[in-house]
């Protein structure tokens, strides 16, 4: 079987941006880019802590 994509090669990082603009409005940044991986989801750090990853 095989798949022929042929749409942009960036469109994971144009539909993460449309997440980001979404989420970021609530509060505090939650999507987090880890060059050379990908994307993680991390909670915001607590004052005098750290955060739950």
């Amino acid at each position: 079987m095989s798949y022929d994509f042929a749409g942009d090669a960036r469109i994971v990082e144009t539909y993460v941006r449309y997440v980001r603009k979404k989420v970021d409005r609530l509060g505090p940044p939650l999507i987090h880019t880890v060059r050379g991986i990908g994307y993680c989801l991390r909670l915001p750090r607590e004052p005098g802590g750290t955060a739950e990853q």
